[in-house]
């Protein structure tokens, strides 16, 4: 469907819904949450959890789905916007109605401005394929619509049936005031216009558009439309990169990509630690140390030393505290 590629003039609370609860671990105790422990190979001493769910049963097929799904779309963005930022625009098929429309029915536009126009507007069509076309009409002929806009696309659907149209609509008073000229104008590019008509193109048009239009003294809006695209053809083919957005599509890929990666590795490590994890009383804990390693393991949960496997005594040497989660 066409769409608006900009226009000008001369005047120039809500609150998100609430999820659910989600599975979570503290190293503090939280509502519904039950005690585990598993232990910390590396300092040989258990540690306290806390989580709402199972942790004995592994997270890791959530994280790989995330992995699976995340990853591919991130380098489909990051592919995506890096191909839109390279300008290589290739001229469209003209296998469809060419005919150039120059519909005044503001009547402001004179015989020899019409001649010029259409040079301006051919001369464009013939460069691009596609077809520009220009219609006036007065403020009063679309109060019925919120803005310019909104008439615009109707005129578009009314007038072609194709997308590689480009209308321009120019608008003013039926009965201008001498002093302010309210006027008014918008672009209506259809789909297939994209590929040429970027931000950059379409931003120089109606930049170019609306400083002549400003110049009510230097150009009548038939010669402000004329200029402004006789001023864009030349340059509307041209080859480019758009170097500043390829930097910053990367930089946000791989800050994050990075957070993701970081996410993912750090979630399976944990996951591996907790799949070991056994729940306990959720009041005091006993350990003791193993004679052989000096690891501290919780008592009465095994028969082997978690850290070694040598036997286990009976009972050991009771110590006070537990490391808490970090």
């Amino acid at each position: 469907m066409p769409h608006s590629s900009g226009g000008g003039g001369h005047g120039g609370g809500g609150h998100g819904g609430h999820g659910g609860s989600s599975a979570r671990t503290s190293s503090h105790y939280f509502h519904g949450a039950h005690r585990y422990i598993y232990y910390n190979m590396a300092a040989k001493e258990p540690v306290i959890t806390y989580a709402n769910y199972d942790v004995t049963k592994s997270q890791k097929a959530t994280y790989i789905i995330m992995a699976v799904v995340f990853i591919p779309m991130l380098l489909m963005t990051f592919i995506g916007i890096s191909v839109s930022a390279i300008h290589h625009p290739s001229k469209i098929k003209t296998n469809y109605d060419t005919h150039i429309l120059i519909e005044d029915n503001a009547k402001i536009i004179s015989g020899a401005e019409e001649i010029q126009l259409k040079r301006a507007l051919r001369d464009f069509r013939e460069e691009t394929g596609i077809t520009p076309a220009v219609i006036t009409v007065y403020n009063e002929d679309w109060d019925d619509y919120d803005d310019l806009e909104k008439y615009a696309y109707d005129l578009y659907l009314d007038r072609f049936d194709d997308e590689k149209h480009w209308l321009i609509v120019y608008s003013q008073p039926e009965d201008p005031d001498e002093d302010f000229n309210d006027w008014y104008w918008e672009g209506m590019q259809g789909d297939r216009t994209d590929s040429i008509l970027s931000s950059v193109e379409t931003g120089r048009f109606n930049k170019r558009l609306q400083k002549n239009l400003l110049k009510d003294d230097d150009y009548t809006p038939a010669g402000a439309i004329t200029d402004a695209f006789e001023d864009l053809t030349p340059h509307v083919m041209d080859q480019y990169v758009r170097w500043k957005e390829i930097i910053v599509i990367s930089l946000f890929t791989l800050a994050f990509g990075g957070g993701i990666a970081a996410y993912l590795i750090l979630g399976l490590r944990k996951d591996k630690q907790l799949s070991k994890a056994f729940a306990c009383p959720e009041k005091t804990v006993y350990q003791a140390k193993c004679n052989y390693c000096g690891g501290t393991y919780v008592v009465g949960h095994h028969i082997n030393c978690p850290f070694c496997q040598a036997q286990l005594p009976a009972a050991g040497c009771v110590v006070p505290d537990i490391k808490e989660d970090e």
